[in-house]
């Protein structure tokens, strides 16, 4: 089984050095590291220059992650193809860990583990030992109701590692390059359509948060999930498995009541029923029903009536 590494990384001077020692720093060395710098203004070409010739360095003009992402997938050799953010870190088994799910679970497509989060200074490993645990293996429609459910448990690629073939199968560029800020989850949406997905609770991946909170723009990023699973949608209808049309058809609905409700927080009445009326057709269930017309008939109210709708912004680190 060989292990492809692939790291995309945009003027992270000050992160990629640490990222890159926890990746040569496995007890499971990988078959091949490469880096690809999507159009560094920065110094860190130079500061990954003492890496060479361990890592094999692609340069390319600024396109964003996902277009970096589908590059180092079309360039990577590996049956494994394991993502490292530039400024994430892993522990020194991580891929060991990695390795004896995929050979103890031959049938899962991509595997996930658990992760720590941790800001400032590189994080040292010896403070926090992962705990034992051992991998759980989450059939299609388990790993996308818990995709949904707690989507920040599988929410950064630096915790993933996927079959090469498995990429093969949904086509030449597996991440959506329309969809900023949601490509990840809409790949994890695909990769469901295909198979069963492992999950090791083990915090093995240490996740940097960035000091400074960042406002992130929930009516644009629900637009584009919404986007999403209306495009996902006639795959996931002509699925043999039922049960996982029918989850999908579950989620679609509450993502549009989710984006629904943002709409009305900004006075965009009119999108918000919009979106609760498609949220009926989406979902036949009766209590997704009983739910959408609940909002639909709250926005109908008198503005001193409505409920208090969710902030358009949602503060991150």
């Amino acid at each position: 089984m060989k292990i492809s590494v692939l790291v995309p990384t945009y003027n992270s001077a000050q992160t990629i050095v640490a990222s890159l020692r926890s990746v040569l720093s496995q007890s499971r060395q990988p078959d091949e590291i490469i880096v690809l710098l999507d159009g560094e203004v920065d110094d860190t070409a130079s500061r990954i220059e003492a890496f060479k010739p361990n890592i094999k360095v692609v340069i390319q003009a600024n396109q964003g992650v996902a277009c970096a992402r589908n590059r180092l997938v079309e360039l990577a050799t590996g049956d494994i193809l394991a993502f490292l953010d530039s400024d994430d870190l892993w522990h020194p088994n991580y891929l060991k860990e990695q390795e004896n799910i995929f050979q103890q679970h031959p049938h899962a497509v991509a595997s996930f583990t658990g992760h720590l989060r941790f800001r400032g200074a590189d994080h040292d490993w010896q403070t926090t030992p992962p705990s034992p645990a051992e991998a759980t293996l989450l059939d299609q429609v388990e790993f996308f109701t818990q995709y949904n459910i707690t989507t920040a448990v599988f929410g950064s690629m630096s915790y993933c590692c996927v079959r090469k073939r498995a990429m093969d199968q949904i086509g030449k560029h597996p991440f959506s390059t329309d969809l900023h800020a949601i490509e990840d989850s809409y790949l994890c949406y695909r990769l469901a359509l295909l198979g069963p997905i492992a999950f090791h609770p083990s915090k093995l991946v240490a996740y940097r948060l960035v000091d400074g909170s960042l406002s992130e723009n929930r009516v644009r990023n629900l637009g584009r999930w919404a986007t999403a699973f209306e495009r996902l949608e006639p795959q996931y209808m002509a699925h043999q498995s039922r049960r996982l049309a029918r989850a999908f058809s579950k989620y679609y609905a509450s993502k549009r009541r989710e984006y629904a409700k943002v709409l009305l927080g900004v006075g965009r009445a009119k999108e918000a029923r919009a979106q609760l009326s498609q949220s009926i057709r989406n979902c036949r269930q009766l209590e997704s029903i009983a739910k959408s017309l609940t909002l639909l008939v709250a926005s109908l109210l008198p503005r001193p009536l409505q409920p208090a709708w969710p902030s358009h912004v949602r503060i991150t680190s």
